[in-house]
């Protein structure tokens, strides 16, 4: 009687043991396939946000060569106005705030 409660207690154990290997195999299987899910949504993600930098990076370039060419009118309508200056008007502008710029002649 001993010998066959030890042969069902074996028994046991190994069905024991075939259950836990395959869970084991479940498991892994089912890390893999989370791994694999998360790989997929990382990247797709990654692309939404290279995409979205593009667009404002396009946006950002577009505003700054806007205000530049803004900047480069407000100048060249700057340098038409002195060019119709005559040279004693030049000369009194100069003349007014050239203290500003000078070293040593600071407030």
């Amino acid at each position: 009687m001993e010998s066959s409660t030890l042969g069902r207690i074996i028994s046991v154990e190994k069905e024991i043991q075939q259950q836990l290997d395959l869970e084991r195999v479940k498991a892994l299987e089912w890390l893999e396939n989370e791994k694999s899910t998360y790989e997929r949504k990382l990247l797709e993600e990654e692309g939404h946000i290279k995409q979205d930098f593009a667009r404002e990076l396009e946006q950002a370039v577009t505003e700054a060569e806007a205000s530049a060419s803004g900047l480069l009118d407000a100048a060249r309508v700057a340098a038409a106005t002195l060019e119709n200056f005559d040279e004693k008007s030049l000369a009194q502008i100069v003349a007014r705030y050239i203290g500003r710029v000078l070293p040593g002649n600071r407030p």
